[in-house]
């Protein structure tokens, strides 16, 4: 029987420790009396690791940059609008001859 209770199991009946004091005076068994083989070790008894996590957590903040960007075209568009404006114009002429009749002798002169 393991050994690590708050009390002791006594072979002379009962228990005896630290859980009730009023049985035996420190909490141990009675020694024994004289005349007995010496006492003897034996391996260790081990029991099961118990196994004890500890977690500490902590935030890491990791940035993500997502860029964009507007480009705001302003176009200007020239539309040359070619145009062949035509006039006309009339001209009247008139042109003057003077001829002598034949029949006319000619003036003299003064």
């Amino acid at each position: 029987m393991r050994n690590n209770y708050p009390y002791q199991h006594s072979n002379y009946g009962g228990y005896q420790g630290a859980m009730y004091p009023q049985q035996g005076n420190c909490g141990y068994p009675p020694a024994k009396p004289c005349g007995q083989l010496p006492p003897q070790t034996v391996p260790a008894q081990y029991d099961p690791v118990k196994q004890n996590t500890s977690f500490t957590g902590q935030d890491v903040f990791v940035p993500v940059v997502h860029p964009s960007h507007t480009t705001n075209v302003y176009q200007k568009n020239y539309k040359y609008m070619h145009s062949f404006p035509h006039t006309e114009s009339v001209v009247c002429q008139e042109t003057h001859q003077h001829f002598c009749a034949p029949s006319c002798p000619p003036r003299p002169r003064p």
